[in-house]
């Protein structure tokens, strides 16, 4: 079936490329008596393989054809005219035809047009003559990775960027930093630009990672200050795959897999291995009795791990014209998660189409859209987990029998089982430890699902005006539609059916963009220059709605209209705008003395008129070294090219549309005995709002040794963000507690090392070693004027962090724990099953003989010291082998999963009446017993691949067919410290810098392998 569609779908492409070729011949071409048909084939000089989509033009005319896969060509000329053949990478030949009817050509590379180049803000640029800190990744095997996001298949790739598995449900956006935090109050993502748009991060979700050419990472300021005031964290730079001149060529790749998670032996101990410490105790054994008599072990683990497939299918096709080129793909994908409920799907669509349509303009469309829908994992895992290992999943007929009727008349056999169904029993100590309705019944009696609707398109217009001057006009955008529908069913929660609910929103996101840029390049002796000027246009509009519906009896109607009480209802409209204008000039003298010039004028609506327009420029310089006489005809040095750049970037991510303006909220009052509408101020007007500013510097070397055998770079930063938009503290008869303002200061520091070496490099054999790392340190330098701020995330647990002048952003703020309460002064050391006493014993710091919260110091920080990654690929003839190991260390996570699952709030863990040290404990949560080493080193990808023989593949119509199989995070080692599965996991206050690092049920780390196949024809 599959086979027929696609050979059906090569030939319609075929039919309509044909057409196209026709309708563009030039009616004075029309072969006259005298024309003869020429053959031929075209070669490559250095390997003397067939060259397929060369371009073979008669000179001064459109008539031309284009090899096929095998190089070969046949066009009809007449005596005297001139065949160009021209094809990227290589020099255009010319050859005058005479009465020959076959020709060979033999192209030879180009050199200069194969040297690598840059995708950068606005344009391209010769990676020989980058003056700033630009990383690249090539989308080499990215696409075998089982990830939804193209942002979870660069962990590891660049230095300087730190993506972060915070939470991986399935189709869950990781936290990207690059260059670590540089804001408070603002966000700290990074802008992500496609093919020259800017979207909103979540687009890349949408996006299929074998439609992915190459990624590019802007990480300092004068690469960055081309996108002004959006520029501040860095910019990811996402290049989609064009067309390719010649026959069509479809492409096929699928993969299937399984992910999974490994059970944790040790983060509960089993029924038997309690049994046994009960016995030893020589204590009461009447809840041993109890739970042996209902005779029933539940690991809780394998019930909400339950793992999943993983698989995805996409189909490309690609070809065209020497003047029209076009790329068309469609995908799908599933994954089911490794959760119980959590699974993703998604159905995208690209078309990429270049038109040239004559020598002086030509035309481009892009067109993505993508529909996904996810289905959410609805509680955290800690309270997937908490649970007594006794209690059943539900009743039967043995565990029927143990249900308190009293309280609990109506259970029957089939239902979820929960912990206060057994209390009461006449024969027996009650061994309930929750009142909680069952873990399996809030998982699978809460629908969590989201299901969005995204299209991204851009057109443009590009018009020659003259030698080496360009001009190009675009028009762009996204739409995001996005519809949540929670629902929480009448056996989710303990009380019933009256805390059934159905939470109802809607967004509707637009974003459109019209860019306008001049291109001018000039290349007069030893002199280079790329000069580039425009101006933008931007325009976000935001819609939401929700609705609450409560009053639910039963669970086979889950819609609005179903619901007897609306209980809440909201809507928000806003709309930002932003105009920008923006130029940037790269000099080159005799190919090593380099020189970069850029500035950015933003102005939004966020802010009021007087502080609306920020400016942001930037210079960079460099030397190529290598390119000088005494290393010209160096042996040893192949590359060595010194870089210094200073920018400023900005961020306006941390206000609202309307925070300048004094608004107002609808509101309701009394007059005149009745009920009026009215309105009442929402915050005070802040006018002189203004932008946050990053500053940076940024000296650092490229080299290159042994024919650039071995290469790499080396960087070192300073980026100080300014003007930090922070909530300043007002006088309450104001009517409210703070407004925000501009103040404050963090500094990001760091060093920036990639490293490679190609140790076999053959037609052959192959082996390459690369590697990156990373070391950032974060330090808050002012905070408006105040040295210390404490904060907290949940004030029924409230663990302390603080912001300290000269420390990180965030750091954990608490007591140091000395030593456990002995068991002898517990109400029961050994119930419930792993429990944990609430308190602990902490050190007197400041000697004065008491615990007091002069006691209280930082405890450590959410940040990881060095980031590092491996990566080894090597190739045997037709086998290929990779592997990317990558660490993290010296970050901590404030883990709260051991109070839920240790059950340290239980009244059975407090110390009793005989315990003589109360005045020298506090509770574990305020110390750092729960702050744990987040290090981990992780086997990333792994990948194992078998190119089938071409002579094999030809036999069946084929170009290529490759299988594999690869894995994902097959090894991850852990902190013996870390007591939970994720230690990259930050699933609470990761919105709020100042309590980041704060952990209570993420979501695991999945391990996955799968197989897959690409096939070309």
């Amino acid at each position: 079936m599959l086979t027929t569609h696609t050979l059906g779908l090569r030939v319609w492409v075929t039919r309509l490329l044909a057409c196209l070729l026709l309708y563009c011949l030039n009616a004075t071409a029309i072969a006259q008596s005298s024309n003869q048909v020429i053959s031929g084939k075209v070669l490559s000089s250095d390997t003397n393989e067939p060259l397929p989509g060369v371009n073979i033009r008669i000179k001064d005319t459109i008539k031309g054809v284009v090899s096929d896969f095998d190089g070969a060509f046949t066009l009809e000329v007449a005596p005297g005219e001139i065949l160009q053949f021209s094809y990227i990478g290589y020099e255009t030949q010319e050859v005058t035809v005479d009465n020959q009817t076959s020709l060979t050509i033999s192209l030879v590379q180009d050199l200069e047009q194969l040297e690598e180049v840059v995708v950068i803000g606005y344009g391209t640029q010769k990676k020989s003559h980058l003056t700033g800190s630009i990383s690249k990744v090539e989308n080499e095997m990215l696409d075998q990775i089982p990830t939804a996001r193209v942002d979870e298949a660069l962990i590891g790739q660049v230095s300087g960027v730190n993506i972060q598995m915070t939470n991986p449900q399935a189709g869950a956006a990781p936290t990207i930093r690059v260059r670590g935090v540089g804001s408070i109050k603002a966000s700290s993502e990074p802008l992500v630009v496609v093919d020259g748009v800017v979207v909103n991060g979540d687009f890349l979700a949408s996006i299929d990672m074998t439609d992915v050419a190459s990624v590019e990472v802007l990480k300092d300021a004068s690469s960055a200050a081309i996108y002004g005031s959006r520029g501040g964290n860095g910019v990811i730079m996402i290049t989609t795959k064009s067309g390719q001149a010649g026959k069509t060529k479809f492409s096929f790749n699928s993969y299937y897999g399984q992910k999974y998670i490994p059970v944790k032996k040790d983060f509960l101990p089993s029924l038997a291995d309690w049994e046994a410490q009960v016995l030893a105790s020589d204590g009461d054994t009447g809840r041993l009795e109890y739970i042996k008599a209902l005779g029933t072990e539940t690991n809780w683990q394998e019930v909400m791990f339950d793992g999943g497939s993983v698989q995805n299918y996409s189909l490309s096709a690609s070809g065209g014209s020497e003047n029209t080129k076009f790329r068309v793909s469609g995908g799908y994908m599933s994954d089911d998660g490794v959760l119980l409920t959590d699974s993703y799907n998604k159905l995208n669509f690209r078309l990429n189409l270049d038109t040239k349509l004559n020598d002086r303009v030509s035309v481009g469309i892009k067109l993505n859209p993508s529909y996904t829908q996810k289905r959410l994992f609805p509680i955290g895992v800690h309270d997937a987990l908490r649970q007594s290992p006794w209690l059943p999943l539900y009743h039967d007929e043995h565990t029927i029998q143990f249900v308190d009727r009293n309280k609990y008349p109506d259970v029957k056999v089939g239902d979820y089982a929960m912990e206060r169904h057994f209390d009461n029993h006449p024969d027996y100590t009650n061994i309930s430890t929750t009142s909680n309705a069952s873990p399996l019944a809030k998982v699978l009696e809460r629908d969590r699902r989201e299901n969005t609707l995204k299209v991204f398109t851009n057109a443009n217009v590009k018009v020659k005006l003259a030698k080496g001057l360009n001009f190009k006009t675009s028009i762009g955008g996204d739409y995001m539609s996005r519809v949540r529908d929670y629902w929480t069913g009448t056996k989710a929660d303990r009380r019933g059916a009256s805390r059934a609910e159905l939470q109802y929103r809607t967004y509707n996101n637009l974003h459109w963009v019209n860019d306008n840029v001049l291109t001018y390049n000039l290349e007069v002796g030893d002199h280079e220059m790329n000069a580039v000027a425009g101006m933008s246009f931007e325009k976000w509009q935001y819609e939401s709605s929700e609705v609450l519906g409560t009053g639910y009896e039963f669970d086979y109607i889950r819609t609005i209209n179903a619901a007897s009480v609306i209980a809440e209802g909201d809507g928000v409209k806003s709309a930002v705008a932003l105009q920008s204008f923006f130029g940037r000039v790269n000099y080159a003298f005799q190919g090593k003395y380099l020189a970069s010039v850029s500035a950015r004028t933003d102005g939004s609506s966020k802010f009021g008129s007087d502080y609306r327009y920020g400016f942001f420029p930037a210079f960079s310089l460099g030397w190529r070294v290598n390119e000088e006489g005494f290393l010209k005809n160096s042996d040893l040095i192949s590359n060595l090219k010194a870089r210094f750049s200073y920018g400023t970037t900005g961020n306006n991510s941390g206000i609202g549309p309307y925070d300048h303006l004094g608004l107002l909220s609808p509101g309701s009052a009394v007059m005149d005995g009745g009920i009026v509408t009215s309105f009442y101020p929402n915050n005070i007007a802040s006018p002189e709002l203004r932008w946050e500013k990053q500053l940076e510097i940024n000296p650092g070397v490229d080299f290159g040794f042994l024919d650039n055998r071995i290469y790499g770079s080396f960087d070192w930063y300073q980026r100080t963000s300014d003007d930090l938009l922070l909530p300043q503290p007002i006088p309450s008869v104001t009517g409210f507690s703070e407004t925000t303002v501009n103040m404050g200061t963090v500094e990001n520091r760091g060093v920036e090392i990639e490293l490679g070496v190609h140790l076999i490099t053959n037609k052959d054999y192959s082996w390459t070693i690369s590697g990156n790392l990373s070391q950032n340190k974060n330090t808050l330098v002012d905070f408006a004027g105040v040295d210390d701020l404490i904060s907290i995330v949940d004030s029924k647990r409230p663990a302390e962090w603080i912001a300290s002048v000269g420390q990180p952003i965030s750091s954990f703020y608490g007591y140091v724990m000395e030593k456990e309460i002995a068991p002898e002064y517990l109400k029961n050391s050994l119930y419930p099953v792993g429990g944990q006493s609430q308190d602990v014993y902490v050190k007197d710091l400041n000697g004065d003989g008491e615990i007091t919260p002069d006691d209280r110091t930082i405890l450590g920080s959410p940040y990881p010291d060095l980031v590092w990654s491996v990566s080894n690929t090597f190739k045997v003839r037709d086998i290929d082998f990779s592997f990317m190991f990558q660490g993290s260390h010296g970050a901590e996570v404030r883990n709260m999963d051991p109070q839920y699952v240790n059950n340290q709030f239980s009244g059975n863990q407090d110390y009793n009446d005989e315990f003589p040290d109360a005045d020298k404990v506090v509770q574990r949560i305020f110390t750092d017993d729960i702050v744990q080493d987040a290090s981990f080193i992780a086997l990333r990808s792994l990948n194992l691949g078998y190119t089938m023989p071409k002579a094999w593949v030809n036999k069946i119509g084929a170009e290529k067919l490759r299988f594999y199989f690869s894995g994902q995070n097959l090894l991850y080692l852990m902190s013996e410290e870390y007591s939970s599965f994720n230690p990259e996991g930050i699933n609470q206050g990761q919105d709020n810098p100042l309590t980041y690092g704060y952990q209570r049920g993420a979501a695991p780390i999945p391990r996955s392998y799968t197989v897959g196949l690409n096939l070309e024809f």
